[in-house]
């Protein structure tokens, strides 16, 4: 729900009437209509569903005793429509309606009723009414759905759409609060800078892109895969035992192992171009891991898990190195 759903001032609330009575019907439209509303008018209720499909009302002014259909029918489909979920409904009834059915209208969704004969002020007060607390009610709801899009936004990577590293220390956090099994993968680019030394920022952009796809596809559901770092990753594998960790950093590696590094969009025409159009990108990958038995702080088990990584490079890079013993800590109480 954003803003620009809700009636702008410069366009009249539209006011939909449903009522079988026609001199009351042509009643409410006179009075509604003086009032600057947009008035549209059914004398039946059979019709009502398919009419706010086609010219969503901002109000609805409802007869409860209507032929073939009562309003109070008509009042709970209107509530489980998306295009009038928050629309407010006044119930129309007469002087002598009885308590329990006033009652079986509210709980049927209505907001509102108006007794018939009905006094003009009060209609027009209650009206007022109802589309001001219709606005209130979508403004609210907006500021919700801002507020949730600003908190994803904070724990997204802009760039590869993964989460980013505030997101991934959160999710690790309480992963190893929760004293269960974690694998910290850390995947780094290899020559990274020489890509974007040598065909620029924006191929490099497309190589970050590509390498994120590929490990979010590899990760499982409930493991976190994000941005850490300029060229860095990591992904957080829960309920996974070390033994297992070197058979996971290879299948990120030969998915990675696909991606080509020529012919793509940024990179320079001529020998690099050339002697790159067949050459595939590789990283390199350091693995740590917990048991559960015991708490881990999260700085002792990435700093393990950078090791490793750093240890696959020392060793030639395109390559996964695990470290061989569980990371452990403090017993948990």
């Amino acid at each position: 729900m954003h803003l620009e759903s809700l009636p702008p001032a410069d366009r009249p609330a539209r006011i939909l009437v449903v009522d079988d009575d026609r001199a009351r019907r042509e009643l409410f439209a006179k009075v509604l209509t003086h009032e600057g509303y947009s008035v549209d008018t059914l004398a039946e209720g059979t019709g009502v569903i398919a009419h706010v499909r086609d010219h969503p009302p901002d109000l609805v002014l409802l007869d409860v005793m209507l032929p073939e259909i009562s309003g109070f029918e008509i009042c709970g489909d209107l509530r489980m429509m998306d295009e009038t979920r928050l629309t407010p409904i006044i119930l129309i009834t007469s002087a002598f309606q009885d308590e329990q059915s006033v009652v079986r209208g509210l709980l049927s969704g209505a907001d509102d009723y108006v007794v018939t004969p009905f006094r003009l002020d009060e209609l027009r007060a209650r009206v007022r009414v109802q589309l001001r607390n219709r606005r209130d009610r979508e403004t609210l709801q907006w500021v919700k759905a801002e507020r949730a899009s600003l908190k994803s936004a904070a724990m997204t990577d802009a760039l590869t759409g993964l989460s980013n590293r505030r997101a991934a220390d959160a999710v690790l956090d309480r992963a190893l609060e929760g004293g269960e099994p974690i694998l910290a993968v850390l995947v780094d680019i290899d020559h990274f800078k020489q890509i974007n030394d040598t065909h620029g920022h924006a191929a490099g952009d497309g190589i970050i892109t590509e390498v994120a796809g590929a490990l979010n596809v590899c990760a499982r559901t409930g493991d976190v895969a994000a941005r850490y770092g300029g060229d860095e990753f990591l992904v957080i594998v829960r309920g996974a035992a070390l033994a297992v960790a070197d058979r996971i950093g290879e299948r990120y590696l030969a998915a990675i192992r696909k991606i080509l590094l020529a012919p793509r969009q940024g990179f320079s025409n001529g020998q690099h171009a050339s002697e790159s159009a067949s050459a595939t990108l590789s990283v390199s990958i350091g693995i740590a891991g917990t048991t559960g038995d015991t708490r881990v702080e999260r700085g002792v088990l990435l700093s393990e898990a950078d090791e490793a990584l750093y240890e696959a490079k020392r060793l030639g890079r395109n390559r996964v190195v695990v470290r061989a013993h569980p990371v452990t800590g403090a017993p948990i109480p």
